[in-house]
Order: C-alpha cells, then structure tokens, then sequence
C-alpha cells in the first residue's frame, strides 16, 4: 500500500461539502488530498510526516472572489494608510515618506477613508502642509477618488475653469477653486502623470501580496482588474511571467479590464489575452466591466435620489443597451462576466443585460457561465429572485456590512430608509438560492477571510479591524437580519469562491482527489463564539501540498 506524505490529525477537519462529515484526519501525497479520517491515518509509513492539528481546524484553503492584490502589494510597498485611521497617522506616514524619497518627482500613496476628514473630502492645503511644493497624490483606500497637492494639480493643469470629465468630478469650494479631492474619472487627469511601476516593481509587489495573502489563509483569488485600470498598471505580464517561472504560487483567475471607450474593437485582444494565459497557476476566463461607482460619492447608480440630493441618481458608465450587447458578445465567447454594481439600478441593469444573452433561459445556445455581479451594495426585492433564475453570481464584501465610521458618516445619510432596508443583503440572496461567493476587495479593505466571516455572520466588525475601534461598529449590528451563518460564511470563502474562480473542478472543498489546497486555524471556528470569529489565526496554508506560510 502507498502511504501518504503528509497525515494531519489532532483536530478536526472540515471538508466544505455536503456529502462528507466533519472528521479528524486528512492525509496528502503528491499535490492531492488521498484520504479521510481513519482511512487517513491508515496511511501512515514510515516516511509520512505527521501534521499536530493541536486541537484547532483544517479548511480548504481561502479563496477571494475580487481581489486587486499587485495594486495591495504595490501600496504595502509604497506610502500605505492601510493600516492606520487617523489624520495625524496620515500625516505622520506622508511625512516620513516625503522625507524618505527627497528627489522623487512625484509622491504617491493610498489608503486614506473620508470619515477621517471634516465633510468627508481631504483638503489640498493638508498635503502643502505636510511637504510644500511637492507634487503628491495619495488614493482613496476605495480608489474610487484621489487626494491630490496644489502642486500636482498644477502640474495636472487643473484650475478652477477645468470642466468635469465624463465619468468624474473635481470637487471645488465655494470660490470655485478645485480642493484636490478628485472622484472617479477625475482623478485620471492627475493619476495619468504618476510614473508607472516597472516589471521589476510590479513583480515585487505581486510576489509581497501573495506572501501576504498566504498568510491569511489564501490560497487563490480573482483579481478584478486585469488591464490598465483604476490606477492600476497593466498586470497580465506579471502574472504571466511569475507564473511560467513557478513564482506564482496561489490559483489566480484574471478578470480582463473591459475598456469602455475602445468597445467591441478589444473583443479579439481580450481573446488573444485567455489564450495567452494558460500557464502555471494563472488563467484570464472572465471579463471586469465597471457599471457604476459607489455611494459614498453619489456615484453609484440608484433608482430613488440620494437623500439630500434630490436630482442625483449616480451614474450609469455604460448605456443599458449598449451594455447588453456587450454582455451578449462576451457571453458569446465563452467569457465569465464579472460585473461592478454598487446601487441598485446599476444590479438592475446588469441583470438586464445577462437575460438578454443567448441561451440565459437554458436553450440550445446555453453554456455553464460564470457570472457574477460584485459589491451588491443595494438591490430590489425584485432583482434578488431574479438573480437566482439567472443564475448569477453575488460576488459580495462582507467587510463593509458593519455600522463603522465610514458607512455611519459617509454613506447612511445619503440613503434613505427604504434603502438602508436593503443594504447589503446577504440573507435575503442566499435565502432565494443565489450563489454566495466573497472577496474582498483589496485594497479598499483587508483581505483577511477570518474577519470577513466575522462580520458576514454578525454584522459588527471584528475588535483588530483598526478601521472600527469604536464600539459602536464593534457591537451593533448592520441590519442583523441580513446576516449569515457560519457554515454558509465558510461555503462562501471556499467553495463558492472557488466555483466564481472556476477552479471548482479541484479546489475549494477537502474530498478525496482534490489538490491539497489547505488552511491550518489555531481553533475550530465552530467551537468558539460568534464574536471571537475574527480573532482566530491561521497556522499554516499549503498549495498543492506544499507550505507556502508557516506560523506553527
């Protein structure tokens, strides 16, 4: 009998599928799960290594469903505000970074939220303040805005005659000098100056998120923004090329950037790019296309007016119609669609959309697509069912699902009440049988599935969350009955996941075949409280049997 390489045991082991029981042994050879519980440990040789549990859990390794992780790696590697949430950090980190880097011609960072500053919106005269005469860009921590300095916007040519780009705003006072707060497309006009990393950086700050993410427990993800986007270099070469050397070592799904303004004339590039991404750990199957923008600065696409805004409703980037036949030639091709929808006239029309494609009854010209619409920030009653007979995808963050300062602040008093009744919700998806899959977002906020799933399953944020430290965000709910359990928490990090990343075929569950894709916690998540969720810690994950992070 062939023995096993490695046997875990002294814990319990949760497999993520409905067809196998929680057990107490796991044995791996090669790069595959061979064995359960006492079949498992019958396995033992004399050359097997034996993996202490110590009384914690074994998981199918975490997957995040919509990451931006060389954009997070790149900001850990830069001035990253990541991990701070107070104007004087802020201004202490760009301080020393200003500092650190005298004779850079352009200073950049990211990270900052709007609660931290009066009225929400960061000023141009804190950053003259901080490093006068310095050209200075600092992205919000949802890249959804930018923070710019007096001299950059000079150098930019913004002034007070400047219109508004299609897309964006440039935020002005009441004289109507621009502030250098900059929203969406705006903030292009600035960005657009900022040297752009090399292969090298790029390559670095990949191989940082990917250290960084296994050691939260990540072992793939599907990164959202393939392409020259967001203020976003174009990527695909550095997953390419990290994963035809072996250096990529996660399961990374690339979701190809959709260029609203080049149209159907990339349809044969985004082609070239699939057939191009076929090595290794890397593949690009899907396609991101951003619908609208986010409430915080009215720019998410909403059927009802922002409160207190009576004639803004967001914006729409792409016309319904046009976006449908986008989505019905996308579809054609065998592409996954992974959708941006924040308010719920934009979830609307994205439905719209994928119902007019070919075959999304189930006729003759149907094929087993994954689309999924991402963020879900609001939807109607209407579109919730919907979403199950379409088949599509909630790809959700649960991490924004808690009454923090930011969504108190900057988010609450533009809904109304009928809005915030349907304010990210969870239950009522899963509860109509839509598929859950969750991500994160990063950078816009941590990545850490283990706080994710805190906050998915009791709508609070978890106590290390240095974005919510009052006890406000830590101990009354958002809309408590929008919450999750546990076991469908976990399904979403793992196996739902994994089957928006189409690498459902393997991963995603622990079951006899599947690659040995595992997360070790120091406890059992169903053994302790539902508050104490976001305090476990991972031990160690594994790839396809080998250890890629090692706390034990």
């Amino acid at each position: 009998m062939t023995t096993a390489d490695l046997v875990f045991h002294n814990g319990v082991v949760h497999p993520i599928d409905p067809a196998l029981s929680a057990t107490d042994a796991l044995a791996v050879r090669d790069d595959r799960i061979v064995a359960l519980g006492d079949d498992a440990v019958a396995l033992k040789g004399a050359h097997t290594e034996l993996i202490d549990l110590a009384g914690g859990a074994l998981l199918p390794g975490f997957q995040d469903a919509h990451i931006h992780a060389v954009a997070g790696g790149l900001q850990r590697l830069g001035c990253n505000l990541e991990d701070v949430h107070s104007l004087d950090d802020y201004r202490s980190l760009i301080a020393a970074h200003a500092q650190q880097h005298p004779d850079d011609e352009w200073l950049a960072g990211a990270g900052w939220y709007g609660d931290v500053f009066e009225g929400g919106y960061p000023h141009r005269k804190e950053l003259d303040q901080i490093a006068p005469g310095r050209a200075m860009v600092i992205v919000s921590h949802d890249a959804h805005g930018a923070w710019a300095s007096s001299e950059a916007l000079r150098r930019a040519g913004i002034n007070r005659h400047t219109p508004d780009p299609d897309g964006g705003r440039i935020v002005r006072d009441a004289a109507g000098e621009p502030t250098g707060m900059l929203i969406e497309s705006a903030a292009d006009l600035v960005t657009e100056f900022l040297p752009e990393p090399d292969e090298a950086q790029l390559t670095a700050a990949l191989l940082e998120a990917q250290r960084y993410l296994h050691g939260l427990g990540i072992t793939a993800w599907q990164d959202a923004a393939v392409g020259a986007a967001l203020a976003i270099p174009d990527t695909f070469e550095t997953y390419r090329t990290a994963a035809a050397t072996g250096r990529l070592t996660a399961r990374v799904t690339g979701a190809l950037w959709w260029d609203r303004v080049a149209g159907m004339d990339q349809v044969d590039f985004l082609r070239e790019r699939r057939a191009a991404a076929c090595t290794g750990n890397f593949r690009a199957t899907a396609v991101k296309i951003m619908q609208d923008g986010v409430c915080e600065n009215l720019t998410a696409a909403v059927f009802q007016a922002y409160q207190g805004h009576e004639h803004e409703h967001g914006l729409s980037f792409i016309e319904p119609d046009e976006l449908a036949t986008i989505v019905r030639r996308l579809d054609a091709e065998r592409f996954d669609l992974h959708l941006h929808a924040v308010g719920d006239r934009a979830v609307h029309e994205c439905l719209d959309a994928t119902a007019s494609r070919d075959g999304a009854a189930g006729g003759p010209a149907a094929w087993d697509p994954r689309h999924q619409i991402a963020h879900i920030d609001l939807i109607r009653r209407d579109d919730v069912m919907r979403m199950r007979e379409l088949g599509v995808i909630a790809n959700l963050q649960p991490l924004w699902a808690r009454e923090d300062r930011v969504l108190v602040e900057t988010k609450l008093p533009y809904l109304s009440e009928d809005q915030q009744g349907r304010h990210f919700a969870f239950r009522s998806l899963h509860g109509a049988g839509v598929r859950i899959a969750l991500g994160s977002d990063w950078p816009v906020s941590s990545p850490d599935p283990l706080w994710g799933i805190h906050t998915a399953v009791n709508r609070t944020a978890p106590a290390g969350d240095p974005h919510a430290h009052d006890d406000h965000a830590q101990h009354v709910p958002l809309l408590a009955s929008e919450s999750i359990d546990l076991a469908t928490a976990l399904h979403g990090y793992t196996q739902g996941a994994a089957y928006a990343n189409r690498l459902d075929d393997c991963t995603g569950t622990l079951r006899p075949g599947s690659l040995a894709d595992l997360v070790l916690l120091d406890q059992d998540p169903y053994a302790v409280p539902s508050a104490q969720l976001g305090s476990l810690k991972v031990r160690a994950t594994l790839v396809g049997g080998q250890v890629v992070h090692d706390a034990m």
